[in-house]
């Protein structure tokens, strides 16, 4: 081993010095930090430095220290795998939170529980019309009969317009407030974050304060929709290569990928309402991805919740508010079928007792008692053989407790039959339907919420500070910037002796 310059030490111990300082630094920014949202704990990259590199030719083998060690940068500890489950699960969660919101508003509309809807005035009207059945000829109870009537067609039109205006809030939610304000914003954002982050990587800087809230920026955006984030190095020249961040909106049932932000560019989403379907465009300004509807491709996210809801109509969708006012519109058009048959002796003289507002098929919404009811409350047919009995209204209330078909067209019988039950049977289902929903999601949503809380925990421990963690650290730094204070004062004690004592030894 051959003796090493007498002030390279120097170096050796001050590089020391700056590295347990840089270190002291970190730890001090990261227990600031503790509290901070989004922020990723810090490390510093440190390495030796060989004392070698290149060979002597006529240099003889010799062994000698190194020179220390040398400060390459301040990185974030980060796991990119658990980032992309926590990622996909918060798309997850996001949709099944905004299906359970929206599934609560509608149980809501059909509580039979604590308010008196549709089952409640439906009973009340067989009982009148039970009450009628005995004296046909009481016009004070014909008009108890017909009010009670139209109640049942009130609180039907009210079921209709509260299902529509649950469906017309959602949509408002989801073009206004999700993708105009929350959607669009944020892969802007991204894409502004990321130019940033590019100039400060070209000029070799650590952005780490910009990747953390690039990074908050895509934990969020990926409540909205499922997404994929690639992460690829950009060669910029010879000896520089940065980071190329590229995010895309992905479809797991087919693995299309349309992209949403590539560096500096971004596309934005927007939604348009055609009255029965609702879709979502993308105006690509970039990428492959041509603009248009993108509906389909949304597989999670609040948005293909509030997709679901807004579009569902069951069978083999998702059951949402049209499948609800479907339901409803069903209902009003087979009742009124029934009864109105009930009531029309002669054929050639039809009696209404139901009809709709302004004309056209008889729905939910514009079911109301024929004008020929309004103006008289003994319109209603109490007998088929025109006597003074009740029989037909027996008839009635018979045709409402027991079985029959409710047909997809009320005015088609040969149209699809959708149920086969009493009337009381298809509401109790209808309630129960809505109920047992609102309940599995709610189960989906506690269930998909302890998944991402045990991932959030997950990333935490790698990615968050720990206050214990990071006092232990600190006291260690302290010792090793003690240390190479030390270490400098045993150099200095020794140059002094070199210099001021050698040679004069003995005199």
């Amino acid at each position: 081993m051959s003796m090493s310059p007498t002030f390279l030490a120097f170096h050796t111990a001050s590089r020391a010095l700056a590295a347990s300082q840089a270190n002291i630094d970190v730890t001090g920014n990261n227990i600031a930090n503790v509290n901070t949202k989004g922020y990723t704990r810090q490390r510093v990259d440190q390495n030796s430095i060989s004392s070698g590199g290149y060979t002597q030719k006529y240099g003889l083998p010799m062994a000698s220290p190194g020179w220390g060690v040398e400060v390459s940068g301040i990185s974030q500890s980060r796991d990119p795998f658990l980032d992309a489950r926590f990622r996909d699960q918060a798309s997850e969660k996001g949709k099944l939170d905004t299906i359970l919101s929206g599934l609560s508003d509608l149980e809501s509309i059909f509580d039979e529980a604590s308010t008196d809807g549709l089952l409640n005035e439906l009973s009340n009207f067989i009982n009148d019309l039970q009450t009628l059945s005995q004296t046909p000829s009481a016009g004070d109870i014909a008009f108890i009969t017909r009010t009670a009537a139209q109640k049942v067609t009130q609180i039907m039109n009210v079921y209709s317009n509260q299902v529509t205006q649950v469906r017309n809030q959602q949509i408002f939610d989801l073009s206004r407030v999700v993708i105009e304000n929350e959607f669009n914003t944020k892969v802007k954002g991204i894409a502004d974050l990321n130019d940033q982050i590019r100039k400060e990587q070209t000029y070799g800087n650590t952005p780490n304060e910009l990747l953390d809230k690039r990074n908050l920026l895509i934990d969020e955006l990926s409540e909205l929709a499922k997404i994929k984030v690639t992460s690829l190095p950009e060669k910029i020249t010879e000896d520089l290569t940065i980071e190329r961040l590229t995010v895309s909106l992905y479809d797991t049932a087919t693995g299309a990928s349309i992209s949403l932000v590539d560096r500096g560019l971004y596309n934005t989403l927007y939604v348009t309402d055609n009255g029965d379907r609702v879709n979502v465009g993308i105006a690509s300004s970039f990428g492959s991805a041509a603009s248009g509807d993108i509906t389909a491709h949304f597989s999670g996210g609040s948005i293909r919740g509030y997709l679901d809801l807004i579009n569902g109509k069951g069978i083999n969708e998702f059951r949402g508010a049209l499948y609800y006012r479907d339901s409803m519109d069903i209902f009003a058009s087979n009742f009124a079928r029934v009864l109105n048959d009930l009531n029309t002796v002669d054929p050639l003289n039809p009696k209404p007792l139901f009809t709709a507002s302004g004309g056209g098929a008889i729905t939910a919404e514009n079911i109301r008692i024929s004008d020929e009811w309004l103006a008289d409350a003994t319109c209603i047919t109490t007998s088929t053989y025109g006597s003074d009995g009740g029989d037909n209204i027996l008839r009635m209330i018979a045709a409402i407790d027991t079985d029959t078909s409710f047909y997809k067209d009320a005015a088609d019988p040969s149209s699809t039959v959708m149920f086969k039950g009493s009337f009381h049977d298809y509401l109790s289902g209808l309630i129960g339907e809505v109920a047992l929903d609102a309940e599995l999601y709610q189960n989906y949503t506690d269930t998909s919420a302890n998944v991402l809380n045990g991932l959030y925990a997950a990333r935490e421990s790698i990615s968050g500070v720990s206050l214990n963690e990071e006092g232990i650290s600190l006291m260690a730094y302290q010792k090793s910037y003690n240390a190479a204070m030390r270490y400098f004062t045993v150099l200095d004690e020794a140059v002094d002796a070199l210099i001021n004592r050698m040679g004069i030894a003995g005199r």
